[in-house]
């Protein structure tokens, strides 16, 4: 179970999460400038164990690296705090956000983690550890049916027992500027998608996407079998029959994706394969409709010829 609340106030300061023995802190929060009691509040940082901060990074030009953009003002004072990054990969702020990255790699070869990459890994090293194996640059979110608890500020003196042993993540719950388009809503905070992204990891119930060759693979062969089966048939309803043939077929494609998604988790791109049954069956229309005006209009010159031979052996 995970908990997230909103960003603290000086309120809520003296109760901060590492009073209330939680499991795992991450602060989805970066400091950029110093405000009024922010001593407090970095005490409160320094004392707080199993604490990951968050930063926020940027591609470099050159290559395919990445470096520290934003931080809170005060992380150099800091000391056996780990840093992670809380970006989504998207290519603009409107795109649905399906994936998550689980670390960034610099130009010196250290690898920056994912925020819930970092929060996944004190809480389960050996989980994080079976996860990376995958090997993958992206993985993708399961946005299962979970509830996480919201405790705000106002209610944290009397709810603080409910954080014990718990994994928190701090954060903005109601930021319009952190709002973001998902599968399952239109707009969910940030903090709410690392919690789901956290437990995705820490579930382990990952999807497994097929590589796009084998994709392209089931897509040509889908689209053989549906033209052997056009070039096969040989009566008079033959388009008719096509089209019902295609209409399954797109059918049974949508469904067999449908099936290895929810019960597997299986990611398959039948794009490919519903692109190529489409054209396929185009392709062999128009090669019916090719092969039969060329078939007419041979036959049309054999028939002029035959006249022009008749003609002549009448004369």
């Amino acid at each position: 179970r995970l908990t997230s609340f909103a960003r603290p106030t000086n309120k809520s300061l003296r109760f901060m999460p590492h009073m209330c023995s939680p499991r795992t802190v991450g602060l989805d929060v970066v400091f950029a400038e110093p405000k009024e009691h922010d001593s407090r509040l970095i005490e409160a940082i320094k004392n707080c164990p199993n604490l990951v901060l968050a930063v926020s990074v940027e591609a470099d030009s050159a290559a395919k690296t990445f470096h520290i953009d934003e931080s809170s003002y005060f992380t150099p004072e800091l000391e056996n705090v780990e840093l992670a990054a809380i970006n989504f990969p998207t290519g603009s702020s409107n795109r649905t956000i399906r994936e998550f990255k689980p670390d960034y790699m610099t130009a010196d070869g250290k690898r920056i983690p994912s925020f819930a990459l970092a929060t996944s890994r004190k809480q389960s090293g050996e989980i994080v550890d079976s996860f990376m194996k995958r090997g993958n640059d992206l993985e993708f979110i399961t946005y299962y049916s979970r509830i996480f608890k919201t405790i705000s500020p106002e209610e944290l003196a009397d709810r603080a027992e409910e954080l014990i042993d718990k994994i928190v993540l701090i954060g903005a719950a109601n930021d319009p500027y952190d709002l973001h388009v998902t599968p399952v809503s239109a707009a969910m905070s940030g903090i709410n998608i690392h919690a789901y992204t956290v437990a995705t990891i820490l579930s382990g119930r990952y999807f497994y996407q097929l590589h796009r060759y084998t994709n392209w693979a089931i897509a040509f062969i889908s689209c053989f079998i549906v033209i052997m089966i056009s070039l096969m048939i040989n009566i008079g309803v033959k388009g008719l029959l096509m089209r019902i043939i295609q209409v399954t077929l797109l059918y049974l494609t949508i469904r067999l994706g449908y099936y290895f998604f929810i019960e597997h988790n299986i990611i398959i791109n039948f794009s490919y394969s519903l692109m190529m049954l489409t054209f396929g069956l185009f392709a062999g229309d128009i090669w019916i409709g090719m092969t039969t005006i060329i078939t007419w209009i041979y036959n049309k010159i054999n028939h002029i010829r035959e006249s022009r031979t008749e003609n002549i052996y009448t004369q």
